[in-house]
C-alpha cells in the first residue's frame, strides 16, 4: 500500500468539487488508465492521502479526526526504491509515492537469495505461548466454540488469501488488469504475472499487509493476550530490519512513506503515538493512508465479547503509525464488524441482520470522526452499491483508507461466496493487495475458514502460518495446549 495515493481533497477542494471525484484525490497527473500509481506506499499498496483537514489537529493519544486524507505508503516507497525486496506489501498509507515498496535494496522473503532456499520449510521452533489470560466463556458468543474457531481462522487466512491474490493487480489500472487476467480477475496464484514488482514475491506468498497483521498476532501471544503500542512498535522496528528471519527474510518489504517516516522518528520506540502524531502534523494533517486498516482485522478477534475493549485495542495499534482520525474510523469499523459477527449477535447471511451489523460498525467508526462531511464520505464508501463507485484504480487516491474500508464492506455486504467477490475487488486494481486483505478478512469471518477456497490456502509458508494461528487460538482461550 502506498501513502502518497492516500491524500484526499482539501476542504477548499471539497467545497468546489463535484460529487464524483473521490475524497482522497490529490493534485497530480490524472488517474487515467495506464497512469502510474501514487508514489508513496506503505505496504506495497499505494495509500491515498486526503488533503489537509479544516479541523484542528488531533491530540496525541486522543481519538480525534483530522480532515485530511492519506496517500498510500507503498506507492511512495515504490518511487524511492526500485530494487527488489522481500515479500510483504508495504503499509499502504497516505502521503506516499507510487513506488513499489520500502526497505531499500534489502531483499525480503519475497525475493530469497535462491529458489531452493525460498522453498525450504522453516525449521525454527517457537516457544510454547504463555497460558491464556482470557479463559473462554460460553456466554461470550451465541456461536459454538467450533464455529467461533472457524470464523477466527477465516479472518486470518481470508486476509492472507486476499493479500496474496491481490498482489496480482496491485498498482495496475482496470484495463491492465483485464489484459492480464480477464475482466473477472485472477483466480489462482499461478496466474500472477512476473513483472518487476510482482517478481519480488514467490508464488503463494502474502505481502506486508499480512506480515503486519502477524506482528500484531505475535505481540498478543507474547504478552499473553494484551495489546501495547510500544511492544508493537518494537516488533515493527525489528521486522523492518530483519523481516521474519525464520522464513528467510532479510528485512521488511513494502513499507510506505507514512510508516517509514514514523518508524524513523526519534521517539517511535518510546512513544509511538506521539511519533505518528508529529509525522501527521508535519504533513499538514494530509495523510490518511490504508497502512493501518490493512493489518488490524485481528483486533476484532481479541476480546470480541467487549466492544469497548475492541475499540481501545484498535486505537492503540492504529495510532502507532497512523494518527489521522479517518484511519482510526476505518479500522474501528472493520474490527467491530468482526467482533459483532463473532458474538453471533447478527447472522451475516440474513440481509436485514447484515444491514444492522454494517450500520452498527459504521456508527462505531463515525464516532471517531468530528467533521460531518467526513462522516458522510465514510458512509458513502462503506455503503457503496457498486465497486466502480469506489474508483479503486485511481492512481492518486488508491491508498486512501476509506477505499480499503469500502472494498472490505462491499465484500461483506454483497458476497454469497468468497472467491467470486474477492476476484471482483481485485479486478478493480489499484491498491489491490490491501483492498483484498481487508475484504478477505471480513468475508473470511462471514464464511469461516471452511468457506475459503482450498486451492488458495496453499501458501508459501503454510506450516509456519498454522503454528502462529494455533498459538493465537491458545492465547485467547479457544484452543487448549493439549490440542496442539
Amino acid at each position: 500500500m502506498s501513502d502518497s495515493a492516500n491524500a484526499g481533497p482539501s476542504p477548499e477542494e471539497q467545497a468546489s468539487k463535484t460529487d464524483d471525484p473521490p475524497p482522497g484525490t490529490v493534485e497530480g497527473p490524472g488517474g487515467d488508465e495506464g497512469s502510474v500509481p501514487p508514489a508513496e506506499t506503505e505496504e506495497e499498496h499505494p495509500e491515498t492521502e486526503p488533503p489537509p483537514s479544516n479541523e484542528q489537529s488531533t491530540e496525541p493519544h486522543v481519538d480525534k479526526a483530522g480532515p485530511s486524507v492519506g496517500t498510500s505508503d507503498t506507492q511512495s516507497d515504490l518511487q524511492q526504491d526500485s530494487s527488489p525486496q522481500q515479500g510483504g506489501a508495504a503499509d499502504q498509507e497516505q502521503g506516499g509515492a507510487t513506488t513499489p515498496e520500502q526497505g531499500g535494496a534489502t531483499p525480503g522473503k519475497g525475493t530469497p537469495p535462491t529458489t531452493e532456499q525460498s522453498q525450504t520449510t522453516p525449521t525454527t521452533e517457537q516457544a510454547t505461548p504463555p497460558p491464556p489470560q482470557h479463559v473462554f466463556r460460553d456466554n461470550w458468543s451465541q456461536l459454538s466454540r467450533d464455529k467461533l474457531v472457524d470464523k477466527v481462522k477465516g479472518v486470518i487466512y481470508g486476509q492472507a488469501i486476499g493479500d496474496a491474490l491481490g498482489l496480482a493487480t496491485e498498482f495496475m489500472n482496470k484495463t491492465e488488469a483485464a489484459h492480464y487476467y480477464g475482466k473477472e480477475g485472477p483466480s489462482h496464484y499461478s496466474q500472477i504475472i512476473h513483472d518487476f514488482h510482482r517478481s519480488r514475491w514467490v508464488q503463494g506468498d502474502w505481502t506486508d499487509d499480512t506480515d503486519q497483521l502477524l506482528l500484531i498476532l505475535q505481540m498478543i501471544v507474547e504478552r499473553g493476550g494484551t495489546v501495547d503500542s510500544c511492544a508493537f512498535a518494537k516488533k515493527m522496528d525489528n521486522w523492518r530490519k530483519r523481516g521474519f528471519k525464520e522464513l528467510g527474510d532479510y528485512g521488511g518489504m513494502g513499507i510506505g512513506m507514512t510508516v517509514s517516516n514514523t518508524l524513523s522518528h526519534h521517539s517511535f520506540l518510546t512513544d509511538p503515538h506521539q511519533a505518528a502524531h508529529e509525522v501527521w502534523e508535519k504533513s499538514g494533517r494530509y495523510l490518511a493512508a490504508n497502512g493501518a486498516i490493512m493489518r488490524t482485522a485481528i483486533l476484532g478477534v481479541l476480546e470480541f465479547n467487549r466492544l469497548e475493549r475492541v475499540m481501545e485495542n484498535t486505537r492503540e495499534i492504529c495510532l502507532t503509525t497512523h494518527a489521522d482520525p479517518r484511519c482510526l474510523a476505518s479500522c474501528v469499523a472493520v474490527t467491530t464488524a468482526i467482533a459483532l459477527m463473532l458474538q453471533g449477535k447478527y447472522n451475516p447471511h440474513q440481509p436485514k441482520e447484515l444491514e444492522q451489523l454494517v450500520t452498527d460498525a459504521l456508527t462505531f467508526g463515525q464516532e471517531k470522526l468530528i467533521h460531518k462531511d467526513q462522516k458522510k464520505e465514510f458512509e458513502k464508501h462503506v455503503r457503496a452499491k457498486k465497486l466502480k463507485d469506489l474508483d479503486l484504480e485511481n492512481a492518486h487516491t488508491m491508498g486512501y483508507t476509506f477505499k480499503a474500508a469500502g472494498a472490505g464492506f462491499f465484500g461483506l455486504r454483497t458476497a454469497s461466496d468468497f472467491l467470486p467477490t474477492l476476484r471482483k475487488v481485485i479486478a478493480e486494481a489499484g491498491d489491490a493487495d490491501s483492498n483484498g486483505a481487508v475484504c478477505g478478512a471480513l468475508m473470511g469471518c462471514k464464511f469461516g475458514y471452511s468457506g475459503l477456497p482450498e486451492g488458495l490456502l496453499a501458501f508459501q509458508h503454510r506450516a509456519w502460518l498454522d503454528t502462529q494461528v494455533d498459538n493465537f487460538l491458545t492465547t485467547i482461550g479457544l484452543k487448549d495446549l493439549k490440542e496442539q
